[in-house]
This record gives C-alpha cells, sequence and structure tokens, in this order.
C-alpha cells in the first residue's frame, strides 16, 4: 500500500514538474520578451523625451519602472508644462516653477526618489 501511495506521489510530482517546465516556463519567457520588446524603446527614447535631463543619467529598466508611479501622479498636464517651461532651455523662475508644480502633484517621499532616480542633489 505505502509502495502504491509512493508510486503516485512520484508520478503528481512529475506531472507538476513537467507541467512548471513545459507549460508555464515558455508562458514566463513569453511575457518576459514581450515586456523587454516594449521597455527597450521607451528606455532608448527617453532622452529625446526628457531633454532637460543631464545626459549622464542612466536608469535602466528598475529606474524606469521606479520613475512609472511618479510620471502617473504628475498627469499629463503635469509633464507638458514642465516640458514647455524646459523648451529652448530653463531660467531660474522657470525651475522654480517646475519645481512648484512637483511640489504640488508629489509627495516629499515621490520627490526625494526623484531626485535620488535622478541624481539631482
Amino acid at each position: 500500500m505505502i509502495k502504491i501511495i509512493m508510486v503516485l506521489l512520484l508520478i503528481c510530482l512529475t506531472i507538476v514538474i513537467g507541467a512548471a517546465y513545459f507549460v508555464i516556463w515558455p508562458m514566463a519567457q513569453q511575457f518576459l520578451a514581450a515586456a523587454n520588446a516594449v521597455l527597450q524603446p521607451a528606455l532608448a527614447n527617453m532622452p529625446d523625451a526628457l531633454p532637460a535631463l543631464p545626459q549622464d543619467v542612466a536608469l535602466g529598466i528598475e529606474g524606469l519602472i521606479a520613475l512609472l508611479p511618479i510620471l502617473e501622479r504628475l498627469g499629463m498636464e503635469g509633464i507638458t508644462q514642465i516640458q514647455q517651461l524646459a523648451a529652448g532651455g530653463i531660467t531660474g523662475e522657470e525651475a522654480q516653477q517646475a519645481l512648484d508644480i512637483l511640489r504640488n502633484q508629489l509627495s516629499e517621499e515621490q520627490l526625494r526618489q526623484l531626485r535620488t532616480l535622478l541624481n539631482i542633489q
């Protein structure tokens, strides 16, 4: 009786491992490939989308993912306002206006995180 239970458990374990290897693993690889195909062009276009950033900032995928909640909180209106302020260079007054937009839209923690991600003192 114990031998039969052990054989059945071994067969069930083999089925579970086989399903994980032949079904779940390829699905995970397909998802990661799709995510990579979407994120790589976004990372390549990031300097064009944010021309006011220093060019030595390399966010990487982790930085981009950490930046997404901040950008979502700013919304298109806030991002557009900051982009318009930064067009053609930025004066001290325009920098203060951009900072006011960020302070109004973001929490202190999000501002700290943004400074850290962009290496801004």
